[in-house]
């Protein structure tokens, strides 16, 4: 086989994989809606195979800890700043955790992974916990080239949640 051919049957297989693997994130998990009381939106707005492998990744870290219930929606190229949700039609129902992958996740040069929750959520007790264990996850499935950011960690993620909160995704 000619290395152009083998790249195409490459490219094909992973391109499919990829297909496979998002299908598996964003199809309606019944089991899963019955047991968890808890509902995230990972939002990825990276911009390279390697980086979406890695948040179909955490998707299916978080949808396997059966503690909640994942949706995975796609942002064109969102920046360490940005807000992909504003303007966008919300939710029927408001989310308690939203994630934030921007771009940059690759090459190091992204602010952060964010983590979003509304200023109700953090005086949950189990939150604090929960959030720790989401930083654990992205450090592993991002393998420590970023890091999870939340509102202790920056006043941006405070102010998008209370955004968030106001525009109806998360509660």
């Amino acid at each position: 086989m000619n290395r152009r051919r083998r790249v195409r049957v490459s490219v094909a297989l992973g391109v499919g994989f990829l297909v496979v693997m998002s299908g598996c994130v964003l199809a309606d998990d019944a089991e899963v809606t019955e047991l968890s009381a808890y509902r995230v939106l990972i939002v990825d707005g990276t911009k390279t195979l390697n980086a979406t492998m890695r948040v179909l990744a955490l998707a299916n870290v978080i949808r396997q800890s059966g503690l909640a219930q994942v949706t995975v929606q796609l942002a064109d190229d969102l920046g360490s700043f940005d807000e992909p949700l504003i303007g966008r039609e919300g939710p029927d129902r408001p989310y308690h955790l939203i994630i934030l992958v921007p771009r940059g996740v690759d090459d190091a040069t992204c602010y952060g992974v964010w983590v979003v929750l509304s200023s109700a959520s953090q005086g949950l007790p189990d939150v604090a916990g929960a959030v720790e264990l989401l930083a654990q996850a992205v450090d592993a499935v991002f393998a420590g080239i970023t890091r999870a950011v939340s509102a202790g960690d920056d006043l941006w993620a405070a102010a998008t949640a209370a955004l968030y909160v106001q525009e109806g995704w998360l509660e």
